[in-house]
């Protein structure tokens, strides 16, 4: 579902001749965002947490009371 939200949200962007921007989530809400926020700060992944190297997959199990977006 979200990932059908994303999309909607992204085509209505380009519908209405925006560019630039990003969809987003902040605060549990959909939003956009200007796209060279991507840039800023430092983001780190949990690797051994987050993902199966052996599988190259991500770890979907112990998810409960976890946010959605993890990190």
């Amino acid at each position: 579902m979200v990932a059908f939200n994303y999309a909607n949200m992204a085509m209505d962007l380009v519908a209405e001749g925006v560019s630039g921007r990003m969809v987003a989530m902040q605060g549990g809400a959909y939003t956009h965002i200007p796209i060279s926020l991507i840039m800023q700060g430092q983001k780190r992944v949990d690797v051994p947490e987050l993902y199966d190297t052996n599988e190259y997959r991500p770890k979907v199990h112990h998810v409960l009371g976890k946010p959605m977006f993890l990190y």
